[in-house]
């Protein structure tokens, strides 16, 4: 069975397992919002109930 690698680029919708599915994003203002994944990517960011790093703790870096 081959495995297929994919190369991770932050900010370009990074899909991260949680209970509800989220994505990371870079806003234009180059700062990361986290969002659902049913946001639209091409409007404001912060217009669409993401939250900036400032807003949510992680427990994990990475």
């Amino acid at each position: 069975m081959e495995t297929e690698e994919k190369k991770t680029e932050l900010g370009q919708g990074i899909l991260h397992p949680s209970a509800r599915p989220m994505k990371v994003y870079v806003g234009d203002d180059g700062i990361m919002y986290l969002c659902d994944t049913d946001i639209d990517p091409s409007l404001p960011l912060k217009d669409q109930a993401c939250w900036t790093c400032d807003q949510v703790q992680f427990t994990r870096g990475g």
